[in-house]
């Protein structure tokens, strides 16, 4: 593992992140003193859906987030033989890059860009912030990983740099950032291995609960405590992972509905004929139909393991990350909500941290699948609003917390 604030040059700063150790645990993922510095030659890359909230109230949610997760795809494409960590956010992604790939990575975003624009009428923003900008202004960029498979990683990110980086890519005019726009170079993205075909899962008890959790004190080891704390609490209220995970195996089915399926559709076929267009229509509802069969009487094929592909599914999704906040999805009860809510209010008054929430009747599951024999990733989000809505309720509680003056 490189050793924290060192700067690994060459062949080993383009494979920083393969080489990274994995932590032992997903509650080791807020410990910031395991979490090691991200090269100086190293980018920054955010991704967002401008407008995203007025998009979700007008009902274009599920387009929102296929176009997060197909600028997923398009990066993790540019090279898939370099480890890219990334997190998904419900509106878009945060990336990190190193130089080497930078200029395809833009050419990629660009795509996107033209993908969101033209398939969605959606504009999606991008833009990238050098690493070693950031650190030398005194913003710490920081990663671990934690391993979800055999096959998957999921990256954890702390260091002021991270929302530094979003802030200058955000708000036009702010120096620092390298602005992606789609009319100011080449735009070609392969958004090979997305696919969106599963029916959103309903919750097993009351509801899908999209949390966002951010520690706010300015020293590390309170905020630690805080997220432990926070840990023990949903342990205590909901039980093991297994109790609230939002995905379950026996819950998931393959849809053919084609309100659902035209997302994939339009991110696969962009930009190709007609009777492309159609054929990959068929060739999806062939797939899903013969999907439904295998799973039905656990039949294995030579590059398809039906009878283990939703366990594989579950165990790869990314429903709790940490980001510099704490990122859940959680199945549970009106009472387990309100429980967790009356710890969170406490934490609040006490100014140890900011929080929003949302509650959805069923998660969507949106995939990368670069095999289907473990190598595939599965983004969860709750429906009407998710992430999005939970997050624009946490910046109204720490613009609270500023106007305060608590946070220096």
């Amino acid at each position: 593992m490189p050793l924290a604030g060192s700067s690994p040059s060459g062949h080993a700063s383009v494979n920083f992140y393969h080489d990274l150790a994995s932590l032992a645990s997903f509650a080791e993922a807020t410990e910031g003193r395991l979490h090691v510095a991200l090269p100086g030659d190293w980018w920054i890359a955010i991704a967002d859906v401008a407008e995203s909230t007025q998009a979700i109230e007008s009902g274009a949610y599920k387009k929102v987030n296929t176009v997060g997760v197909a600028c997923i795809a398009a990066v993790t494409n540019v090279d898939r033989g370099i480890d890219l960590p990334f997190i998904f956010g419900g509106d878009g992604a945060t990336f990190a890059i190193p130089e080497m790939l930078r200029e395809r990575v833009i050419c990629a975003l660009r795509g996107a860009q033209r993908l969101a624009r033209t398939s969605f009428g959606l504009d999606l923003r991008v833009g990238l912030v050098q690493v070693s900008e950031l650190t030398q202004q005194g913003y710490w960029v920081r990663m671990a990983k934690v391993r979800l498979s055999p096959h998957v990683t999921q990256p954890a990110l702390s260091g002021r740099g991270w929302e530094e980086a979003e802030g200058r890519v955000k708000q036009y005019g702010m120096p620092g950032a390298l602005k992606v726009v789609e009319n100011e170079g080449p735009a070609k993205a392969s958004f090979e291995g997305f696919e969106c075909r599963w029916q959103g899962v309903p919750s097993f008890y009351d509801h899908k609960l999209s949390l966002l959790v951010a520690a706010i004190s300015p020293d590390a080891d309170a905020n630690l405590a805080t997220y432990q704390r926070l840990l023990q609490e949903i342990q205590k209220i909901y039980g093991d992972v297994a109790h609230y995970h939002p995905l379950r195996s026996d819950r998931m089915r393959l849809t053919f509905n084609p309100r659902l399926l035209t997302h994939e559709w339009r991110v696969r076929s962009a930009g190709a004929g007609w009777r492309k267009r159609l054929a990959y229509l068929m060739r999806m509802l062939l797939q899903n139909l013969a999907g439904r069969i295998f799973f039905a009487r656990n039949i294995d094929t030579e590059s398809v393991k039906w009878s283990h592909y939703r366990d594989e599914l579950v165990q790869n999704s990314d429903f709790r990350k940490f980001d510099g906040m704490l990122r859940m999805i959680m199945d549970g009860s009106e009472s387990q909500a309100a429980r967790l809510q009356a710890f969170l209010e406490e934490e609040y008054r006490e100014r140890r941290l900011v929080y929003g929430m949302q509650k959805s009747r069923e998660a969507l599951v949106t995939c990368i699948v670069q095999s289907y024999t473990g190598n595939h990733l599965h983004f969860v989000d709750g429906s009407d609003g998710g992430y999005a809505l939970a997050a624009r309720e946490l910046k109204q509680r720490l613009d609270t917390v500023l106007r305060a003056g608590i946070i220096p």
